[in-house]
């Protein structure tokens, strides 16, 4: 009986959402994530599982929306895809600036957001939030090599500003709604720039301080027209992209160079 309401829940909250969402121009929508149908007391889905970015995308929205049966909040974190990334710091030298020192972090995910029903500090302890890396800036930044004597939280934190300035990096959560006591959504803005590749939402159910149920749903964002097609021929055959490469920029500089010839 429990698992009826909870997957009638789920019907009505995509229901909800259907007639009150417009469809999202640059993302392919695709029918939700089934729920499982596990004793849960937390289901969750999206709206889309797949985004294809070609040369015209400013951006989208994802919708997440599900059920609880079970009275406590709701924090859903989402971040991905996730590579090592060098952060170097510039140096004036006889007058010039170069890359003088650098560090290098692994698995920094290239876009991260949180949603919660109320504010994090309010619904978990501080070690908690550490734990689980909920909120921008308890993100885990491994690093895995060093070239400076300098801190390393002062290479994290100009990561961070940078990731923050290019909208990649969310610095409040955003709001999760209760629809009624047991049905939410919250949706995450997804920036023009926003990296391809694989990206993972982590929903938890946190009753009086402690994680009660997680939830795990996944979105792939790829690249899909001609762009597609070229970021697949510059990595199927890298040596005669980097050839057709050097070929076009002598012949923009020849071309480029004409307007500045005398005679």
């Amino acid at each position: 009986m429990k698992r009826a309401l909870r997957l009638l829940g789920i019907a009505l909250a995509a229901g909800m959402v259907a007639a009150q969402v417009a469809p999202l121009a640059a993302a392919e929508t695709e029918p939700a994530v089934e729920p499982d149908v596990r004793d849960e007391p937390l289901l969750i889905a999206l709206s889309t599982q797949r985004i294809e970015i070609d040369s015209n995308f400013a951006g989208t929205s994802i919708l997440l929306f599900g059920a609880t049966d079970v009275a406590g909040d709701i924090v859903i974190a989402m971040r991905g895809p996730e590579e090592p990334v060098v952060v170097r710091r510039k140096r004036r030298s006889f007058g010039l600036w170069v890359n003088r020192e650098a560090i290098a972090f692994r698995n920094v995910p290239g876009y991260y957001a949180v949603a919660a029903s109320r504010p994090l500090e309010e619904i978990a302890p501080a070690e908690l939030l550490d734990q689980k890396q909920l909120g921008a800036d308890r993100v885990l930044l491994e690093a895995i090599w060093f070239d400076t004597s300098g801190d390393a939280d002062e290479f994290r934190t100009a990561l961070h500003r940078h990731r923050e300035q290019d909208a990649l990096y969310r610095p409040e959560p955003a709001p999760v709604e209760f629809i009624d006591e047991r049905l939410f959504r919250t949706t995450f803005e997804l920036p023009a720039n926003v990296p391809t590749g694989a990206y993972l939402f982590d929903a938890l159910l946190v009753v009086d301080g402690e994680v009660l149920s997680v939830r795990t749903a996944a979105l792939n964002i790829e690249k899909a027209g001609f762009s597609a097609d070229i970021h697949d021929f510059a990595f199927e055959d890298e040596a005669l992209y980097g050839i057709i490469a050097i070929a076009l920029a002598l012949v923009a500089g020849w071309v480029g160079s004409f307007p500045f010839r005398k005679g």
